[in-house]
């Protein structure tokens, strides 16, 4: 809480230790600050985008309306941040994004419309999923679960055996058995389909940001400083996985994000590191991207192209084979896309600032 000139200005707290996709809010914060001040009209500030037709893609920018002029100055009404870590795509007429301050958005995709679904809690949410058509899943900060059963219209609390720590990602490889990852070696799973989640303990207290399992027993989680480890057993135990990994900065480079399938798999992080396996994670080699941005979100198109996104407006498709490389979307800083979600043709990216990315 600031307070100057006598008037009484409302900010969003910062969550100590806050996962690497929230360290976007602090960014964002740090231009309001810098450039703005800190205001009680802050989404109406948020930058509206748009993009030429010529792109192939359009962007839908769910920005609540502006506080009215005569709002009492003492309101706690919090600042509309403006950030969206993750979508979903729970049937062909529909994304669901989520983020900061408890947003959860539904979109219609033919008309662009926008409605906020209400949050059962108050809390930051960092991934969606939609195992099926029907069935989502939100993970996000204290140990957050959310789940719906009709499409992303609802949601309800699932309860969760950490409360603590932020949930970072999660996956289901079938309907019974699912996994998240988090904060400091936060490993979960379920053998019931979600009704309950028991606590695994895995060789490191190092933040994990990526989950992704084959079925219920072979997986793979990736996170802060390099770490990746792999299971073969459903997480009773774990082997570590070293990749080569150049010196960009003093800091170890994080991996972001996990794709798979029955053969391939990748990992994606920070500075551009890409690696991509053809025999289910025994041997990787280096994919490189002429720019070294963050990368935060994978996934793959069902006709075989898959789909990486980051920061700075990064759009990159790899081939099946993960060989030939196309920039989607050249020249494109204004946003950052953190989070991605793939169909039968296209791709769907949400990120900063409230944008989503829709095929055109």
């Amino acid at each position: 809480m600031f307070v100057g000139a006598g008037k009484q200005m409302i900010c969003p707290a910062i969550p100590p230790f806050p996962p690497l996709r929230a360290l976007f809010l602090v960014g964002s914060l740090f231009s309001l600050f810098l450039f703005q001040g800190c205001s009680e009209k802050t989404a109406s500030r948020i930058p509206v985008l748009s993009l030429p037709p010529s792109s192939g893609f359009r962007i839908v920018q769910p920005l609540p309306p502006a506080p009215s002029g005569n709002q009492d100055s003492n309101s706690k009404k919090s600042e509309y941040i403006g950030l969206l870590f993750s979508i979903a795509r729970p049937d062909p007429g529909h994304v669901i994004a989520v983020g900061a301050q408890s947003i959860i958005w539904r979109i219609d995709e033919a008309s662009g419309k926008w409605k906020k679904v209400p949050s059962p809690v108050k809390s930051e949410f960092y991934r969606v999923i939609f195992p099926d058509p029907r069935h989502g899943w939100i993970a996000g900060d204290s140990g957050t679960l959310l789940f719906s059963q009709d499409e992303g219209m609802s949601w309800s609390v699932v309860p969760t055996p950490v409360h603590d720590r932020f949930l970072e990602d999660i996956d289901f490889p079938d309907p019974l058995h699912g996994f998240i990852v988090g904060e400091r070696g936060t490993f979960l799973k379920t053998r019931d389909g979600g009704h309950s989640w028991s606590k695994i303990s895995l060789p490191t207290t190092q933040n994990l940001y990526a989950v992704h399992f084959l079925d219920r027993r072979e997986g793979w989680v990736a996170g802060w400083h390099q770490t990746l480890f792999s299971t073969h057993d459903g997480g009773r135990t774990w082997s570590p996985v070293t990749l080569a990994v150049p010196r960009v900065t003093r800091q170890k480079p994080s991996f972001n994000a996990i794709w798979g399938n029955q053969k391939d798999l990748l990992v994606a992080g920070d500075h551009g590191l890409v690696y991509f396996s053809s025999d289910k994670g025994e041997s990787f080699q280096r994919i490189s991207l002429p720019v070294e941005t963050d990368l935060y979100g994978v996934c793959q198109t069902g006709s075989g192209t898959i789909i990486l996104v980051g920061e700075k407006g990064a759009l990159w498709s790899l081939d099946k084979k993960g060989k030939k490389i196309r920039s989607v979307l050249p020249s494109f800083p204004e946003a950052d896309f953190l989070g991605v979600s793939c169909g039968a043709l296209h791709f769907r990216a949400a990120g900063s600032p409230d944008v989503i990315l829709l095929p055109g």
